[in-house]
């Protein structure tokens, strides 16, 4: 671990007082180095943490400036995603339509000391299935509208009008504000295939600004902050969903029943990524996580390898390779690069909706809008990691294989469940 990264840590880690001292003798060079490690969506909540820690008069003005300037900024959007989640929750309750908030606004207001500290690139609300159609319809009778955005960054045969996730977005001056209403909580879906409707059942009312609306119960919201961060994202978000884990424990407090929360997660399902990700919020932040709940070793040499690479995502986030050249660095094999790199040039561009009659030129034309929207907006990430070296020699073979091991961890934690089953069976 780099000194800067051991700097990082210390200013977020939760102790019993709240704080964790400082290692002496920073230099101005590390403070700088600071914020190009640190993820950018940490930025507001270390300029809100940093007096208390630090005395300013050694910090850098440039350092001081940027985080003020990000947190001044975000306290703006968090005051326009705050109207929209008032617009929603109207428009849902009208049209009879429940929900639930997830993540990110539910953690702003609950678990932060101030909601504009956790930045979110969107809303996210949570209905049954069989709403979907209906709170998408009040959604966009209230002004709201499917990104045209959206399209281009989707697969030919997308229809957002027929998507598990409707995305949605409200215009605003400078910009939109971009909505997710979920019809199925996707991350918990894949790996806790149990757990949506003992959460949705367990959902509580809580007051989030000015709206009264249904959030996750403290313990399904755990597992899902856990869940979204490690199998959903492969640890690739780096230390803020830790951070999210560390102060939500450290706000639901002596609420959390934890022998029935771990029984929940083996009968439901995801435990070994929940383990996994909270093992890691009590090493590197000190989340306030009972060690029989996060313990990575109990005899279970297996465990190690999958711990190791996750922890080395979760630290080397910064490194994180462009999406495209991320999900092609992540296939095990040759083969499986040249498999994802065909099916994006001949179907991903190409191939409509099923039963959708199109003209030769209509299915050019659409090829085409995407093709020049990814040259636009994907060529220039490459050509400035070029420039900056990070494409190039040993720095672009470390990321790269970071993007690889990131595609492991699947294969790690299906391997360390066999083997706890057949532990159990012996």
């Amino acid at each position: 671990m780099t000194r800067v990264q051991e700097l990082l840590l210390r200013l977020l880690r939760r102790g019993e007082g709240g704080a964790a001292p400082l290692p002496a003798g920073i230099s101005h060079t590390a403070w700088g180095e600071l914020l190009g490690v640190a993820p950018r969506g940490l930025h507001p909540y270390l300029a809100y943490r940093l007096p208390q820690l630090v005395e300013q008069t050694g910090l850098p003005r440039e350092v001081l400036q940027s985080l003020e300037s990000i947190r001044r900024s975000a306290a703006i959007r968090h005051i326009g995603q705050q109207g929209l989640l008032i617009r929603a929750a109207q428009a849902l309750d009208s049209a009879g339509v429940p929900f639930v908030v997830l993540k990110g606004m539910a953690l702003a207001h609950l678990a932060y000391p101030d909601p504009s500290l956790r930045p979110m690139g969107d809303l996210d609300l949570w209905t049954r299935p069989e709403y979907l159609d209906a709170g998408t319809s009040a959604l966009l009778e209230a002004g709201l509208r499917f990104p045209s955005l959206r399209e281009l960054r989707s697969p030919a045969a997308y229809r957002a009008e027929l998507a598990p996730t409707r995305v949605l977005e409200l215009p605003m001056a400078g910009g939109h504000l971009v909505l997710e209403l979920h019809g199925v909580v996707q991350s918990m879906a894949v790996v806790a295939s149990g757990w949506a409707e003992g959460a949705w059942n367990r959902c509580v009312t809580a007051r989030l600004g000015g709206v009264e609306a249904r959030v996750l119960h403290p313990e399904d919201m755990l597992a899902h902050l856990a869940v979204h961060c490690s199998e959903h994202h492969r640890f690739e978000l780096g230390l803020g969903p830790l951070l999210d884990i560390a102060l939500w424990t450290e706000s639901a407090g002596a609420g959390l029943d934890w022998v029935g929360m771990a029984d929940r997660w083996n009968r439901d399902g995801g435990a070994t990524w929940i383990r996994l990700t909270l093992a890691l919020a009590r090493e590197l932040l000190s989340a306030r996580i009972p060690l029989e709940f996060a313990d990575t070793a109990a005899g279970q040499e297996e465990f190690a390898p999958l711990y190791r690479m996750a922890r080395e995502q979760v630290l080397e986030a910064h490194r994180a390779l462009p999406l495209t050249l991320a999900k092609v660095s992540a296939e095990p094999s040759l083969a499986g690069r040249f498999r994802w790199l065909a099916y994006r040039l001949t179907v991903w561009y190409w191939k409509g909706p099923p039963g959708e009659r199109r003209t030769a030129l209509h299915v050019t034309r659409e090829a085409l809008r995407r093709i020049a929207h990814d040259i636009r907006h994907k060529l220039p990430p490459y050509l400035s990691g070029l420039a900056d070296g990070s494409l190039l020699g040993a720095e672009y073979r470390r990321r790269r294989a970071l993007a690889a091991g990131r595609g492991q961890l699947p294969r790690l934690v299906a391997e360390h469940e066999r083997q706890k089953a057949g532990r159990r069976e012996g």
